[in-house]
Formats: structure tokens, sequence, C-alpha cells
């Protein structure tokens, strides 16, 4: 794969026929001029920033400065954070374990609430019943070309795990959540969840979505486990973390879960129907699966972009998807969701989309946060991800920058009205054996 695609010296802009079979409403671009930026705002500190009007600030930032930019985003995530979050006075849990059969919830350590989330030393994980050897390994970080990486499994997750992108999942998490007005999942889960049922949080990364869950409905209890223990201290009592690989089997039971999460992960799953049928094996009869991700394919409805229109960002994916191809996932494996489901035996599958804007030029104020949010985690996550697909295709560090130097002017470009398809996918598992799938 990587011999058919051109270096960086004679890159060309793909011919791609755009393909939207049901388009949605079109986004209305922001037309008045672009305000002046305050001069100051790139060098306030993210408490000035939080306590200024979000109003005066979205309105403020000047369009053509990424500094500026990414203070806004980040104030406005904490911002969020900070409203979501109540104060506790009890004691830190370090509730991240290796995943282990011999691992219980009863053995972990009451919690607080969600407080202080962003805040917190996101670096630990709990001894308490595991030797300090297997601790210490699982703990532990690999570092390749000045980023870190997750050591348990290393090289299975190819993109980093350190502050950077730890930031750019809370940044992609708040954006989720206006795209979904504020919703934490579709499936009709919420009186189960209400009554107390099993969540399951598959790549949970920070962990923000788990936590927040867990805050909202506590008598559910919600399970999240991914390859980096990079999850707070501070959790709800009803939220626990573990450390797996939930791309190979679990230790779990059987039947065990109401309700499994999975959230802009697909594009690293190397068998997304092992993946599936794992997750039928694990759910209670009647209980759902839920996958929610972004279709990574650049569109406009307005022509400001084109099949033909020269833009970086698009030969760039174009790479991206190769790389992680060669690497053993597929980029686009959320359009195969509702046709794989049907085939690992799912039934009432419902599939909803939402446009996600990059970067700040609709005119409604939710979707403008939502693009600054979602353009704030590119940017800032560029070289990050970058490193590892791009290096597959046998690019050198020099290579990948000089795409990513235009990359990130197409990111800038006001002139652009570009888009990417947010995708919710869920599905119920039969309440008797042997149920069939259905597509709706």
């Amino acid at each position: 794969m990587a011999s058919v695609l051109p270096k960086p010296d004679d890159i060309s802009s793909p011919r791609t026929p755009k393909t939207i079979t049901k388009p949605l409403s079109p986004i209305q671009p922001n037309r008045s001029p672009p305000p002046t930026r305050p001069p100051t705002l790139s060098k306030m500190s993210i408490e000035t920033l939080l306590t200024q009007d979000e109003d005066e600030l979205l309105a403020a930032v000047c369009t053509d400065s990424t500094t500026g930019l990414s203070l806004l985003a980040t104030a406005a995530l904490e911002k969020g954070k900070m409203r979501a979050t109540a104060s506790s006075d009890s004691p830190p849990s370090s509730d991240i374990s290796p995943r282990s059969s011999v691992s219980t919830a009863e053995e972990e350590s009451p919690a607080t609430s969600a407080a202080n989330l962003a805040l917190e030393d996101i670096d630990s994980v709990n001894s308490d019943n595991y030797p300090a050897s297997m601790t210490s390994s699982i703990k532990a970080h690999v570092y390749e070309g000045g980023l870190r990486y997750h050591a348990y499994k290393s090289g299975k997750y190819a993109f980093p795990n350190d502050e950077i992108e730890q930031n750019r999942d809370d940044m992609k998490h708040s954006m989720s959540l206006l795209l979904m007005q504020g919703e934490f999942f579709y499936a009709p889960m919420k009186e189960r969840l209400e009554e107390g049922a099993e969540v399951l949080d598959l790549g949970t990364g920070t962990g923000i979505w788990a936590i927040e869950l867990g805050d909202k409905y506590p008598n559910t209890t919600v399970t999240g486990i991914d390859l980096s223990p990079i999850q707070p201290n501070y959790v709800p009592e009803n939220v626990h973390f573990f450390v797996d690989d939930f791309d190979e089997d679990w230790v779990d039971p059987d039947d065990k879960y109401d309700f499994i999460h999975i959230r802009n992960v697909m594009h690293s799953v190397t068998d997304t129907k092992a993946l599936l049928s794992r997750v039928m094996r694990h759910l209670k009869p009647g209980g759902y699966i839920e996958i929610q991700d972004l279709d990574i394919t650049p569109r406009s409805d307005d022509e400001t972009l084109t099949p033909t229109t020269p833009y970086a960002l698009r030969d760039y994916l174009k790479y991206m998807a190769a790389g992680l191809g060669v690497l053993g996932s597929e980029m686009h494996a959320i359009h195969k969701m509702p046709d794989e489901l049907a085939q690992a035996g799912f039934e009432e599958i419902k599939k909803t989309t939402h446009k996600a804007p990059i970067g700040m030029w609709p005119k409604d104020k939710r979707l403008r946060l939502c693009g600054l949010f979602l353009r704030t985690a590119m940017m800032d996550g560029l070289r990050g991800v970058s490193q590892r697909p791009m290096a597959a295709l046998g690019w050198t560090p020099l290579q990948i920058e000089m795409v990513l130097v235009n990359v990130r002017k197409a990111l800038m470009d006001p002139k652009v009205h570009a888009y990417f398809t947010f995708h919710v996918v869920y599905a119920r598992k039969p309440l008797l054996v042997g149920g069939s799938g259905s597509e709706r």
C-alpha cells in the first residue's frame, strides 16, 4: 500500500468524487466579518479566560490565531468541566488496575464524586492487590520520537497518551455532547441506568465519559478499560477503571453488561467482526451496544470545498488511512458498523448522523463551539497522531512535517466551510438466541 503513495515532493490533490447519500440540513455559515481579536487574548491565562463571558470570547477570537484558539478551546473545556463537577471531602481513589480474573469492584476503595477532574494527577494506579513489578509494568510508558505511548502491549495503539492527547480526548468528548444536544447516548437505556445497570466503556481514554455517566446515574456501575492508565484519581464511587486490551478476549463472564459503549476508537480496531462478536457474548439479552465515531472525510455543502479543490487536509487523511491500514486497522470502519452489527446477530439497528464543523465558520453558536473543539483537537494533535501511521509508510519525520505545514494552513482557512460526519449507531442483543438483525 505504501509503495503507491506519492511522497511529499509530488503530492497532488485526490480527485475522489463527493459522496453523500442522504445530505443533512446545510450548516449556515457565519457571514459577518471576523471581529478584531484583543491583542492580549493569546497571553491570557486559563483562569482569566474562565472568568470571561463565553459569548464575548467567541465573538472576540480571531480565526487566524492558533494560540488564541487553543487557549479559548481549553478555557471553554475547563469551564464546562467546572460546571459539571461537584466538590467532595472523601479521600482520592486510585481506581485503576490491571484487568484480571481476580479483580472485583468490591476490592476498590470508595472514591469521591467527579470533583476537579481536569486538575488531578492522572498517572496513578492501584497497587493494593498486585505485585509491585506488575503494577510498575502496567503504569509504565514508552517514549518514541519525543512522544509518550502506552507500555502495556506496546505498539497496539498507534497514538500517544501524553497530556496533549488527553486534552484532545476531553475536547472531542465536549464536541460529542454538543452535537448530541447534551446526551451521552441515544440507545433507550435511561430508565435502566436510573434503576441500576452494568455499563462497559471500551477504550475509555481519560475516562471522562465514564466518570460523567457514573455521576449522572449513581445507581449504575460503570467500568472503563483502556491500554493506558491515564484516568483520574477522583472518580464517582460507582466508576472503576482497568488496564486491558478490548481487542482481545475479555475475562468478564458472559451476559454481564446491560450497555456497552464505544467512542472514537473504531479506527484502531484490528478485527471489527471479532469485537462485535465479543460484545454480543458479554451483553445481557436485551442489552445495547452504542458506537459513536467520526467519519474523517471532509465535506462541504456550499461548494467552498469541491472534489477538485486543492485541500491539504484531504490529502493528509488519505495518507493516514493508508498508514493505519499498514498497521492493521481501518480508519473508516464506522461505515461498516450497521452491516456488521446485523451479521453479528444484533437487532433494532439504528443510525443517526450529525455534521461536525471544522472551525468556527457556522452561524449557530453551538456549532461554532463544536467546530472550535474539533479544529483545536486536530491542530494540537497533528504531530502525535501522524508519527506512527505515516512512519509505517516509510516517511521520515522531516517529510511528515512538510505535509503538516500545509495541513495546518488548510485547517485555519476561513474560506473553506468543511465538516466531518459524526455517526451514532446502536443496536440490541436479542432477548432470545437466534434473533434476526434488521437495520432501521
